[in-house]
């Protein structure tokens, strides 16, 4: 019997390396490059799942040989980084007496324009965006067409003053809203088929404010693929898993690579265009592990994982959960509230809003 106890736990150890090994690489991938390595940057997919095995063997050591736990723990610390950022414990801030503004994105898949609505109410996206009161709105996917007309869209924004309207092409176009005078625009520049980034500077009382709004490259998954991907969920056998495993991991892991150098072309003019009140915001299309995420947020905060709690999924069709859609600010702004808001369901992601105090 002992033997077989030695045998079982040295079996366990051999796996628990190995989901060790897996969750160290999922962590530190952010810091793979997709160009060189798409496959392996691709890892931080797997970094949920690699998380929690990692929980059930500190479990699992527990009620065999609580030592081994110890292996487990020392783990997680070395990905706590990523762990804080894929789910984080943030919480709310008071105001301190200094402005504050709400800032909000959305990715409006067309303006909703798949879904169907009570005309006699009006349209639900640009009905939630009149009633939002942000003093900062970013659109993604805003197109306006023969369901919804630019005069329908200038009646139900007519709030806010300041707009540009819709820059990009394709179905990627992008538009701005503000209270806050946009003083110009500007397409940063990188190669996509129909995505975009837009750096605004806005008027921000005697200061200028940049703000860049994000569309990155799209992981282009088609009715074939998500079937696929259901395919895999309602019957996960090994031909399935594998064929079909491999089908998508290759095609996201495509687009990863597309994704990157977009990524650097966003974080180059963060520092060409660096001022104390910068906000980056959009849909990355990419996670909190990813190499996109991380290097567009260097030097800023990730108001999700400030003020957020945790996982905080903004894409949900599908079966497809992910936090794709995310917020930065300098440190020039007290990060008081941030909200994935699930009160409208008329697109493919949720909106997500922040509450920011401007400081001195």
């Amino acid at each position: 019997m002992r033997k077989i106890g030695c045998l079982v736990r040295w079996v366990l150890f051999t796996l628990n390396i190995l989901v060790a090994i897996g969750f160290l690489i999922s962590a530190y991938s952010p810091y793979i490059s997709p160009v060189s390595h798409p496959l392996w940057a691709c890892a931080g997919l797997f970094f949920p799942f690699l998380f929690l095995a990692n929980l059930l063997f500190i479990f699992v050591w527990v009620c065999i040989k609580w030592r081994y736990a110890f292996f487990s723990l020392l783990v997680l610390v070395a990905g706590w980084s990523s762990i804080w950022n894929y789910c984080p414990l943030g919480s709310e801030e008071k105001p301190e007496g200094g402005e504050v503004i709400k800032l909000l994105t959305y990715n409006t898949q067309d303006i909703a324009l798949t879904k169907e609505y009570d005309k006699q109410e009006g349209n639900p996206v640009l009905n939630y965006l009149r009633d939002s009161d942000a003093d900062i709105i970013c659109l993604q996917e805003f197109n306006p067409s023969a369901k919804v007309k630019q005069k329908e869209i200038d009646r139900a924004l007519a709030c806010y003053p300041y707009h540009v309207r819709v820059k990009g092409e394709g179905p990627g176009r992008l538009a701005c809203y503000s209270r806050y005078p946009i003083l110009s625009a500007e397409t940063i520049d990188y190669k996509t088929e129909s995505n975009a980034s837009i750096l605004y500077r806005l008027k921000f009382g005697n200061d200028t404010l940049v703000l860049i709004n994000n569309h990155l490259e799209s992981n282009k998954l088609d009715a074939h693929d998500k079937t696929v991907y259901n395919d895999i969920l309602k019957s996960p056998r090994e031909k399935n898993i594998k064929n079909g495993g491999k089908h998508l991991f290759h095609k996201i892991a495509k687009v990863v690579a597309v994704r990157a150098p977009q990524a650097d072309s966003v974080a180059q003019a963060i520092a060409v265009n660096r001022t104390r009140y910068m906000l980056v915001c959009g849909d990355f299309n990419d996670s909190p592990i990813s190499y996109a995420h991380r290097v567009v947020g260097q030097g800023l905060n990730d108001v999700y994982r400030k003020a957020g709690r945790g996982p905080g999924f903004t894409y949900y069709e599908n079966r497809f959960y992910f936090r794709i859609d995310h917020i930065f600010a300098s440190d020039a702004f007290r990060i008081l509230e941030c909200k994935i808001d699930r009160s409208i369901n008329t697109s493919d992601h949720y909106p997500v809003w922040c509450l920011l105090e401007k400081t001195k």
